[in-house]
């Protein structure tokens, strides 16, 4: 049975409730961050696979080829990651200079209705 944070014991269904609030208040920052690192670690265990099929390359040959694909490609989306995440805290650091959030606080300008012109 899974527990909360004062160890109290939660049914299965309140317990992923409870998951789903978490996750849907993650930010674009702490997401684009958590898939840096995991991005990081597939990264190194590709290398590693990379290192062992080289090695034993007569018998294993073929697995390098993949392997070499794949590092390609995960380097592609590490480095569109890492420029992703370097646009996010570029774009929160400009909305804190700006004091955006004050002006969210403040009350929008009224709309006027303009006259249409017409024929007297």
């Amino acid at each position: 049975m899974p527990k909360d944070k004062q160890g109290n014991k939660l049914t299965w269904k309140e317990f992923f409730r409870k998951w789903k609030e978490g996750i849907d208040g993650i930010t674009p920052i702490q997401k684009t961050k958590t898939q840096i690192l995991g991005t990081r670690i597939s990264l190194f265990g590709v290398l590693m696979g990379l290192v062992i099929s080289t090695i034993a390359y007569k018998q294993l040959w073929w697995v390098a080829i993949i392997l070499l694909g794949a590092l390609i490609n995960m380097g592609v989306q590490y480095l569109g990651l890492t420029q992703q995440g370097d646009t996010l805290v570029k774009h929160e650091e400009s909305c804190e200079e700006m004091n955006l959030d004050d002006l969210m606080k403040e009350d929008p300008p009224k709309k006027t209705k303009k006259k249409k012109g017409g024929k007297k």
